[in-house]
């Protein structure tokens, strides 16, 4: 018996139907659309122009859902948050929205918080975004006979509550009893450690300078390197619950750090990637009066 011959025309047929729903289901995903992009890297805080983005390619499957489409769009506004080189361009990370930038990075309880440094006290310029960093604060007892410091000098046990910050709604701290004198030699401690570092003005980054640049280049970073000694600003990430900065001692982070950038001294140490951990109990204040009079004596021995 001969077998029935079966038409191609089916087998074309569906073949056909599956191609066209597959180029349907692919269409949907990975149709390709513009987006705006960084084109250099890009600093924040820095505005916006047609020579800093380019328009790219991408399938519309990989496209956010705040993502720019025209560079007109961008032209003008603040970048909040620095972009490398392909980096999208999304409405969260200009500055005119008010969940952009440092606000979106800081985790609850933690504020942002600008003190100044110098080349010095700002490990020479070396400091990045993204880094930890350990607080080393300093104080003389000539700041704390001018200054109403007492808050430097006081056992926590002295205090009827603990040292807060003054917020609207929160009662002020209640005045301590009296202190002892000031120590008679200046103080330095390390305070607070795995500090982030948020922001960091380009003008005060360390630069070196390549082999056979410009004047131009040569001029730039020269005025840059003279603002960068006089000082500048960095700002930090801080948390705002109470630390055990000595033994028994416990104080907010940022008032403390507030109140040593204006009146003591802050350097910053620039800590590991891995971090660092230190036992409060193992930190010892030292008093430089101490110190001279321990080196002195070995020098008569």
């Amino acid at each position: 018996m001969q077998s029935k011959k079966r038409s191609p025309i089916a087998a074309i047929v569906l073949a056909v139907v599956i191609g066209l729903l597959v180029i349907a289901l692919l269409n949907g995903v990975i149709r390709p659309t513009q987006v705006v992009v960084a084109k250099v890297a890009i600093a924040p805080g820095t505005l916006l122009t047609d020579q800093l983005v380019e328009l790219r390619t991408i399938p519309m499957g990989a496209k956010p859902a705040d993502a720019i489409a025209k560079i007109e769009e961008v032209n003008g506004k603040m970048l909040a948050v620095g972009r490398a080189p392909g980096d999208l361009i999304v409405t969260s990370v200009l500055g005119e929205i008010a969940g952009a930038g440092i606000p979106a990075e800081l985790p609850e309880g933690h504020v942002a918080l600008a003190i100044h440094v110098n080349l010095a006290s700002g490990v020479a310029g070396l400091l990045r975004p993204g880094q930890t960093v350990t607080v080393i604060g300093m104080i003389s007892p000539d700041i704390l006979k001018t200054s109403n410091a007492s808050v430097f000098t006081a056992p926590i046990s002295e205090f009827t509550s603990p040292i807060v910050s003054l917020t609207p709604g929160v009662a002020a701290t209640p005045t301590p009893t009296p202190t002892p004198a000031p120590p008679s030699s200046p103080l330095a401690r390390l305070v607070i450690t795995g500090v982030r570092v948020l922001m960091v003005p380009q003008s005060f980054r360390y630069e070196e300078i390549p082999a056979g640049a410009s004047e131009e280049e040569l001029f730039s970073s020269a005025r840059t390197s003279v603002s960068a000694q006089e000082g500048s600003v960095i700002v930090l990430d801080v948390p705002t619950g109470l630390v055990e900065v000595t033994p028994g001692f416990k104080v907010d982070p940022a008032t403390l750090l507030a109140a040593l950038d204006q009146y003591g001294i802050i350097h910053l140490a620039l800590e590991p990637t891995s971090g660092l951990e230190l036992d409060v109990a193992d930190v010892i204040t030292l008093n430089l009066g101490e110190l001279y009079n321990e080196m002195n004596e070995y020098r008569k021995k």
